[in-house]
């Protein structure tokens, strides 16, 4: 989390939709955020050296925006750079502590637009105070979507910490990931969303905006199309839905029998979850056929089938009866969708196929002095994302040995992915990550976000973020690695091509003296991509 100072403004304008309403009628405001929730100011004053700073933004730091149990729903397509692919869904490489066990997946979509505005009036206005005391008016441009990865937590107070270092998701929305494994259940660069979840503002960086947070079911129609073998037994292209919904949103909102008694119990069966989409292949002729194959991946733990129906248009419509049927709130649904046509390949669009080899990584600049780093990296190429850090390990441990804790800068990479690309898009290749520092050491040290103001609340503060054995000699904040990112599309890598790519710039922001620097070239990642069908 970065530090901010809490700009002092008045609510303007407050408007409330009705808490039975499926859908909001109009745009929040981002001042609504402050409502009820006074300035929390505090002093830091160590020899000389005098500084005022503000926690009320994070006393809590989610609102909700309509109510606890008002359960938001949002479509739209997922925000990306087309350029180089960046800009995109990425694990954060720091999160408040206090309310976390693990780093969130962060993902933004642009609702899709309806005569109604059922997605694009979740997109509040921001109210934006200038320096000057001047103010301006925007529309929030996209909405954030957020949910605990459920790895890389390594820090001994943290109830992960242990599945976690043996490569094992915790929960959040990776459950059932095994060290090794795809990571199937992440958006990527040009995804269709379905999203369901809670509708809350994000106080800690003022604007308040809007998000979804933590979302409790990710349904996401690729851009990207799989490659099955067919009931009939031949091989086919089919439009991948990927469908994942968990109730366990992370440290604030779990099922956990062990849970802290402010934390949020999720109730999954509250309601049936119901959405269509069409598929993105194009139809071989005017006769063919839509089918479907069910995938079901590790972790799934919800008891029976969903309903599926067919259009001729093409239209899939899923049902995942969780209220009907009265499933278990901490079931688990993790499941893929094949849809097909009948015919030929599976479509008449033109597939490129490529083969990608990921082969090193270098680290130039490793952010310590003297002592090891804790690497947190992953990477996404096509539909699928890895966690390096579980391919590296020793003696079943991922975060404590390997790349988690290292001098060294040289790394050899053996992971391959095969991608299929229908002409005209694209797919990306990415990594980012962090190095775990100080914050990361208190992952799960939790706090009730209604806290009041008072002095024991600025004790729990002080006493964490401004310790110097807890922050000041391990690092302070997580040291941001930097994104780095391609796009790739027809005709690159008709023979093979190697690449490498670096950050591109911007700054870590961590106040560690001697921790502000450029992430312009602090590490290097090199690839080969093959055109194989070709």
């Amino acid at each position: 989390m970065t530090f901010r100072f809490r700009l002092p403004f008045y609510c303007l304008i407050l408007i409330c939709n009705s808490v039975s309403a499926q859908y909001p009628t109009s745009h929040h405001y981002s001042p609504e955020a402050d409502i009820g929730h006074p300035p929390c100011s505090d002093t830091l004053h160590v020899l000389s050296y005098k500084r005022g700073y503000e926690i009320g933004i994070i006393l809590p730091s989610w609102q909700t925006i309509v109510s606890p149990d008002y359960v938001a729903v949002a479509e739209g397509t997922v925000r990306f750079n087309p350029g180089d692919g960046s800009d995109c869904s990425h694990v954060s490489h720091e999160d408040l502590p206090f309310y976390h066990y693990t780093h969130d997946m962060c993902i933004d979509i642009v609702p899709d637009a309806t005569a109604d505005g059922r997605y694009t009036n979740l997109l509040p206005y921001l109210i934006n105070v200038h320096p000057d005391g001047t103010k301006d008016t925007t529309l929030q441009s996209s909405l954030g979507i957020e949910w605990e990865c459920g790895l890389g937590g390594g820090n001994k107070m943290n109830p992960c910490a242990k599945l976690n270092n043996e490569g094992k998701s915790c929960g959040g929305c990776t459950a059932g990931h095994e060290r090794g494994d795809m990571i199937w259940e992440w958006p990527t660069t040009g995804d269709w969303m379905h999203v369901e979840g809670l509708y809350v503002w994000d106080r800690g960086h003022p604007p308040a905006n809007a998000e979804i947070h933590p979302a409790r079911l990710m349904a996401m129609r690729r851009n990207l199309p799989a490659k099955i073998k067919a009931l009939d037994g031949s091989d086919k292209y089919a439009t991948r839905m990927d469908i994942y919904a968990n109730g366990d949103g992370g440290a604030m909102n779990n099922e956990r029998t062990d849970a802290k008694p402010y934390v949020k119990h999720v109730q999954m069966s509250s309601k049936d979850y119901k959405f269509s989409y069409k598929v993105n292949l194009s139809k071989p002729s005017p006769n063919a056929e839509l089918k479907i194959m069910v995938e079901k991946h590790k972790g799934d733990t919800y008891p029976i089938d969903e309903t599926v129906t067919l259009g001729a248009d093409g239209t899939v419509t899923v049902t995942i009866p969780w209220e009907t049927f009265k499933i278990a709130d901490n079931a688990v649904y993790g499941r893929t969708i094949y849809a097909y046509w009948n015919e030929g390949s599976g479509t008449s669009d033109t597939i490129d196929e490529y083969k990608v080899d990921l082969n090193k990584l270098y680290f130039k600049k490793m952010s310590e002095l003297g002592d090891r780093a804790e690497m947190r990296l992953f990477a996404n190429v096509g539909n699928n994302w890895i966690f390096l850090n579980d391919f590296f390990g020793k003696g079943g441990k991922i975060l404590s040995r390997g790349l988690g804790e290292t001098f060294k800068r040289h790394w050899s990479l053996s992971n391959e992915f095969t991608v299929y690309v229908p002409r005209g898009r694209g797919f990306r290749v990415f990594m980012s990550g962090w190095e775990a520092d100080g914050v990361d050491f208190l992952m799960g040290d939790l706090m009730d976000p209604a806290s009041p103001c008072n002095n024991k609340t600025k004790r729990f503060f002080k006493n964490s973020f401004f310790s110097i054995r807890n922050m000041l000699l391990r690092g302070c904040e997580d040291d941001e690695m930097g994104e780095m990112s391609g796009m790739y599309h027809y005709p690159t890598g008709i023979t093979p091509a190697t690449f490498t790519l670096a950050p591109t710039g911007g700054m870590s922001s961590d106040p560690c003296p001697f921790s502000k620097y450029s992430l312009k070239d602090r590490y290097f990642f090199t690839y080969t991509l093959s055109l194989v069908n070709h």
